[in-house]
């Protein structure tokens, strides 16, 4: 178990990786290093990655945060020539040729020169990145384009609509890997080239910009983004004030305010379990009772962290000296001090010092 320094440190990870003026963000998920951050008894990974891609599709359901994160994040040269006032969301059971319901991922369109275009959003939030990824999004375009021909939603007579898919990556590792399909294709014979399939993704790797990059840029999405990457409760404090001037500031304000502050509780709940949280009305006032909240959680943390530190350090000592004076441990008096509070370890401690016998040291009179 941490030592109560330790502990404390540990609470946040990350640091930058030193790449000069840009300071790309890296470390691991915040908060994850509490006793009490755990999943709860049958939780699964597949399980929390699907709230987490939950969170987010309740964002890009509202089609002025979907106009956010294509007017700051979009490829360059796309956002201005998208005409924002027939952005729709397309609704649909898209199958996979795995016969794989997408039910995560969100899919709008739009008009682009009088031409409607499709934007499919992969929402990726996996513990590691998968190689295969080009694989994958070939598959559910696919399923876009056979959901639409299906629907009679477009004639192939008169040709498929574009599609940009779009990756939303969160994880902690930075993504290096080619996000075109050509690319996973093992080298052959230049007469095979023209009859491999090509596709490629936009990837954001939320991870890759620095704090002071989307600070910088001003906008919800990029305060989003910052929000997910923090790694201490100073800088977790921060990233939430961007939050709340970012949207107080935002043309979009009417219409976003209250789903970003409610993906701001959401989120908070995930990352801080047991933060209490001011009702939403609050939070859309201002940041002050949560930035309060924040502080006392972080003092109640370290301070269950001085005990755990403390407890494991005792539990390992009694085991010493029992080993010491006695041999070998029975395995059911190695799990009675597993499971015991601090207070009786120390009493079996005292006891052991001048106990004839391990038996002695867990008589009743000592329980």
């Amino acid at each position: 178990m941490l030592s109560a320094l330790t502990f404390k440190e540990s609470l946040f990870t990350g640091a930058l990786d030193g790449s000069g003026g840009k300071g790309i963000l890296q470390g691991t998920h915040p908060f994850s290093s509490l006793p009490f951050a755990r999943p709860c008894s049958g939780a699964t990974i597949d399980a929390m990655v699907h709230l987490h891609d939950a969170g987010y599709k309740y964002l890009f359901s509202h089609a002025d945060l979907v106009r956010e994160l294509l007017e700051v994040f979009a490829p360059p040269g796309l956002s201005e020539l998208l005409d924002y006032g027939t952005l729709r969301p397309e609704t649909g059971n898209f199958i996979t040729p795995a016969m794989k319901k997408r039910e995560d991922d969100v899919v709008w369109s739009i008009e682009l020169k009088g031409q409607r275009i499709y934007l499919y959003l992969l929402l990726e939030f996996q513990a590691s990145i998968d190689k295969g990824m080009p694989v994958r999004m070939m598959q559910y375009v696919a399923a876009l384009y056979d959901h639409l021909v299906r629907s009679k939603t477009v004639d192939p007579a008169d040709g498929l609509p574009p599609v940009l898919p779009i990756v939303i990556y969160n994880g902690d590792t930075r993504w290096k890997h080619s996000p075109e399909v050509f690319d996973l294709i093992q080298p052959h014979p230049a007469v095979l080239t023209e009859f491999q399939p090509k596709l490629k993704f936009w990837l954001l790797d939320e991870g890759r910009f620095s704090a002071e990059y989307l600070e910088g840029l001003q906008r919800v999405m990029a305060a989003i983004f910052r929000m997910e990457h923090t790694h201490d409760t100073d800088d977790a404090k921060r990233a939430i004030r961007y939050l709340g001037r970012a949207v107080a500031q935002s043309p979009f304000k009417q219409t976003i305010d209250r789903a970003v502050m409610q993906w701001m509780q959401y989120r908070l709940s995930r990352k801080m379990p047991g933060l209490p949280l001011p009702e939403l009305d609050d939070m859309l006032k201002g940041t002050e009772m949560l930035e309060t909240n924040i502080d006392q959680w972080k003092a109640k943390a370290v301070a269950e962290g001085l005990q755990i530190g403390k407890l494991e350090g005792e539990a390992r000592a009694l085991q010493r000296l029992l080993s010491q004076r006695f041999g070998a441990i029975p395995m059911d008096i190695v799990e009675r001090i597993a499971a015991a509070k601090l207070e009786q370890v120390e009493t079996w401690f005292d006891a052991a010092i001048t106990a004839p016998d391990i038996g002695s040291v867990f008589t009743p009179t000592q329980n």
